[in-house]
Order: structure tokens, then sequence, then C-alpha cells
């Protein structure tokens, strides 16, 4: 097996923001791409990570192949990367080690062992969302943060007409809105039914953590059911599920 792909920095990004959600993972590297599907240590949230065979400058594979790793131990191989350096992947004959090689003005060899994860693929959520609302990063990004000063949790309302962020505590109250037709950080809005669930910031605020200040952020939901995520990072697609806080008394 071997994988050139030419922006470290698309891959950097990427395995950081896996590692910020997932400390194992299986990789498949397949006739369709390099893939990941993780959940979380709580299992409170899921990851579905794609990245197509086309974005690869060169990938040769002989059949499917799984690799697991430690998403830490990438981590530290990635962090390293500069944004001009390509990435060489690579396994040993054996399999027992994957091999990242960052080239640029120089040529520098990372060598990680192989886990034997022995995990079934996991299925993704079946859920019939009601709303689903396209929103710039920037825009929902900061608004995790602004409530982040408030609360733990943020509730997410969806309407026909607005897309609704609010998080209130002892400290107060903290509400970002966003109407249909008049402000141009809600990109599209399409809803079949209003929505309303809370979520956990601090989930929130890693799934986000790498996304482009300039890219969509699409969030589908219905109420008090999970949440589904989805952002690119160059070619890389990223689908995330988080479960709701379920109000109580």
């Amino acid at each position: 097996m071997k994988l050139v792909f030419d922006s470290a920095d698309v891959l950097k990004k990427s395995i950081k923001a896996l590692s910020a959600l997932v400390d194992e993972g299986e990789f498949i590297f397949d006739e369709e791409g390099m893939k990941l599907r993780a959940t979380d240590p709580s299992k409170i949230a899921m990851v579905d990570f794609s990245l197509p065979k086309h974005a690869f400058r060169e990938y040769d594979v002989p059949g499917p192949v799984k690799v697991g790793l430690n998403l830490s131990d990438l981590q530290d191989v990635f962090k390293k990367a500069q944004a001009s350096e390509s990435v060489e992947m690579s396994l040993s004959e054996d399999g027992s080690r994957f091999i990242v090689e960052l080239v640029g003005r120089a040529r520098r060899r990372f060598v990680l062992s192989v886990l034997d994860l022995g995990g079934m693929e996991l299925p993704l959520p079946k859920i019939s969302f009601t709303a689903t609302a396209k929103v710039l990063a920037d825009v929902f990004s900061s608004a995790l943060d602004d409530a982040s000063n408030f609360s733990t949790h943020v509730t997410i309302e969806v309407s026909p007409e607005d897309f609704v962020m609010r998080a209130s505590g002892s400290k107060g109250e903290y509400v970002l809105e966003l109407k249909k037709d008049v402000h141009d950080a809600l990109l599209d809005l399409d809803v079949t039914e209003r929505a309303k669930a809370s979520y956990p910031l601090d989930y929130l605020e890693d799934m986000v953590s790498q996304v482009n200040k300039s890219a969509a952020i699409t969030v589908s939901l219905s109420t008090d059911a999970p949440l589904k995520l989805a952002y690119a990072i160059g070619d890389a697609n990223f689908v995330y599920f988080l479960a709701p806080r379920i109000e109580t008394g």
C-alpha cells in the first residue's frame, strides 16, 4: 500500500479534528478512498470521515486495507507537518507498522505501531431530520464560544423562519438569531417541522475546531434527537452525530 497526498495541511487539520473526539480508530483504505468511522469513548458522539481516492496524487491500495491507529500518536506526527510538504503513507510488509513520510525541504519518516482493534464497522444512525440549516462556519463557531460564557450546553432551535442558538445560566443568557432572507450567515434553511434540542458545547467546539472560517456547516436536527453536523476541509468530508441533552423534571 502506498498513498501520496500533496496537501499536508488538509491531513494535519483532519487528524487534529479526529483526535479531539476519538482515542483510537480503524482507518479503511479501499477503492473509494480513506475512511474512518468511530465514536468517542463515552459513545455520545460519532464521526464519519472520508477522503476520496481522487484527492490523492498516488493511491495504490491492493484491496480493502484496515489500519488501527492511536489518533493521539498520529496527531503528534501531523502537527509537525508544514503546509508546503507532501505526505506519503504506507504499511510495512508484515502490516504491523504504519509509515508516514513528510516530504519537502527534507524527508522525515515516522513509524507507528498498527493496533488490532478488531471491531465491526459501525452503522450510521438512522434518524429522520425535520430541519436542516446551512450556516457560515465563522458565525457558528463564534456562537459556540459566546454560549460557553453562560452554560455547558447550547439549545438549537430551527423554524421555517430562523435558526437560533441559545445558552443560559446563572450569569444570564446568550442568543444568536439568524433570520431567513435577512442574515447572510444563514446560507440555506429547509424545515418540514420546527425542531429544538440541547447539546454539550465542549463536543460541538471540538467538532468544528479545524473547519475553515469561510466554510459552510450543515446542521440537521429533530426535536430532542441526535444532531447531525457536516462540513468539508478541502477534499476531506466530516459528518458528526451528537446525542442530545434530555431535560428532566
